[in-house]
């Protein structure tokens, strides 16, 4: 907090996989329940607030991926700890869930010969980046409980910054979900393991290509992203900040466009939602998608 206490600020970490203006909603949601002014930062190159960029003095909130927590903030000697609540997204075929799923998405052009998962074999395939819990860490456990490896795919590719690599020996991955799945609709890849909610804002934006697009398997659910708060942060606004969040679906005129982002509603939550996740990076943390030979 800043300013005599008036400025809350918050940070995401989440974009572009999930929009910003998801984050400039809540911004301006919270701003208005909590009667303090907000401001939002926004950064696409680091994974959370930075101790040795001072970010533990002027971040009260950020939204950041699984991962991210789970190796970073979890820790109880963190500036940062789990706000107990997260979003409760829609998911097309899964309905409600309380987190997302990882989906499997190919082109139309290879749904006619990909009936499940194992038919993907030899498939071009995209994921975001090394270590993102929905499109790395949980394909290669599946792998691996199939007794394969990264050689299950004809070729892999990866996004690093705007630039693609194709690597027939290695793979770069550096890039997010959004990206992931224009590679699929461009038919520069023919499958990509994304982020249900980062596909389902895609669509909400690009419905005309939703005919271009199969969600051939999900799997999950995942926990939700996690928002973790400043340690400082006094406990009476910490609850607050919960309680404006958990009430949000109650309030109509804000339901409307939080639905829009595909989400229902904020629920409450704990560090055991994340004991799943956990045991997923856990199984993967000796494996990746580096090295394949052709």
């Amino acid at each position: 907090m800043s300013a005599k206490g008036k400025i809350l600020r918050l940070a995401t970490y989440m974009c572009p996989g999930i929009p910003v203006e998801y984050y400039e909603f809540l911004a301006e949601y919270l701003e208005q329940e909590l009667g303090l002014h907000t401001e939002l930062l926004y950064s696409s190159r680091s994974r959370g607030p930075d101790p040795t960029r001072g970010d533990e003095d002027r971040i009260d909130l950020a939204f950041v991926s699984t991962v991210a927590y789970l190796e970073k903030y979890k820790s109880s000697s963190s500036n940062f700890q789990l706000l107990s609540v997260g979003a409760e997204t829609i998911h097309p075929t899964k309905g409600p869930v309380l987190g997302y799923y990882s989906d499997i998405l190919v082109h139309r052009d290879v749904r006619e010969r990909v009936k499940e998962f194992y038919d993907i074999r030899g498939c071009k395939f995209v994921h975001a980046r090394e270590n993102s819990l929905a499109s790395n860490r949980l394909v290669l456990r599946q792998l691996k409980q199939m007794g394969e490896d990264a050689s299950f795919f004809g070729d892999i590719q990866g996004l690093a910054y705007s630039a693609i690599f194709v690597a027939s020996m290695f793979v770069t991955a550096s890039g997010d979900h959004m990206s992931s799945i224009e590679m699929v609709v461009s038919k520069k890849a023919e499958v990509a393991v994304v982020d249900s909610h980062s596909l389902a804002n895609y669509l909400t934006r690009h419905y005309y290509q939703k005919p271009e697009l199969h969600v051939q398997v999900s799997w999950g659910p995942l926990p939700p992203h996690p928002i973790i708060i400043n340690t400082r942060i006094p406990g009476e606004l910490r609850q607050r900040i919960e309680e404006a969040l958990l009430n949000l679906h109650k309030k109509s005129e804000w339901r409307t466009t939080l639905e829009k982002f595909s989400i229902t509603s904020f629920q409450k939550l704990s560090f055991d939602n994340y004991l799943e996740a956990i045991d997923i990076l856990d199984s993967t943390k000796s494996l990746s998608f580096g090295i394949t030979y052709y």
